[in-house]
């Protein structure tokens, strides 16, 4: 190893004789690649999302949430200022 070059907040290029030769990120990017890694592997998951886009840019309607929870969205309360 013979540089590091911050590259983004998220990452760091490990260089080696003026080439990268790794990327360290933080642990909470390390934790949202798996994350999206473990969605892009299930492949029943890619199915299902496949047939939502195809649904819904056929004009499909999905539920509203007070069709799926029976009650309405009731806004945040304000929180008192000290």
């Amino acid at each position: 190893m013979t540089g590091v070059k911050r590259c983004e907040e998220e990452e760091i290029i490990v260089t080696g004789k003026g080439k990268p030769v790794a990327v360290v990120v933080n642990s909470a990017e390390d934790e949202r690649l798996k994350e999206t890694l473990d969605v892009l592997a299930d492949h029943g998951l890619m199915r299902q999302i496949a047939r939502s886009k195809a649904f819904f840019s056929r004009g499909g309607r999905g539920l509203s949430f007070e069709e799926v929870f029976g009650e309405p969205i009731r806004p945040p309360k304000k929180r008192k200022r000290r």
